[in-house]
């Protein structure tokens, strides 16, 4: 719905900013397809999501899109629900970190957004699939979505 407080967004409603570029990247402008797909450090952030999988994949640039093609056709149902657990996971971590550099001066670490995107999927999986029996180091070393 593209209603996130994103700078793009906010400048629509009339707020008056320093800048409109992402903070991630000071590069473009701030817009969720931007910050969500095609900033560098999201990028890499995908880049490091394929690699953990195996994958190697396209990414769509817009959010909507990008989720709906977010299916893997060799998983079955409950292993692409959490497939899709781990997309929302680094949506929100993107928009978490952003929100960190923005207001607590951190930093910017695609690492730390990764590592924090994986832990989140791994604890909504533990507490939404009865089937996770793996350990967080496990999902953290193997990705484990073949075990579900």
């Amino acid at each position: 719905m593209d209603n996130l407080p994103t700078k793009d967004n906010l400048l629509k409603r009339g707020v008056q900013l320093q800048h409109s570029l992402c903070n991630l990247c000071n590069a473009h402008e701030e817009t969720a397809e931007h910050l969500f797909l095609s900033c560098k450090v999201s990028q890499v952030v995908w880049n490091m999501c394929d690699r953990w999988l195996g994958l190697s994949t396209m990414h769509h640039i817009k959010p909507k899109v990008n989720f709906q093609h977010f299916h893997l056709f060799d998983l079955n149902s409950r292993q692409n629900l959490a497939w899709q657990g781990m997309w929302l996971a680094i949506i929100g971590e993107i928009w978490n970190h952003r929100n960190g550099v923005i207001f607590k001066h951190r930093k910017v670490d695609p690492i730390e957004i990764f590592s924090h995107a994986q832990m989140v999927a791994w604890v909504w999986m533990k507490h939404k699939i009865p089937a996770v029996m793996f350990s967080y180091s496990d999902w953290y070393l193997h990705t484990c979505l073949k075990s579900l």
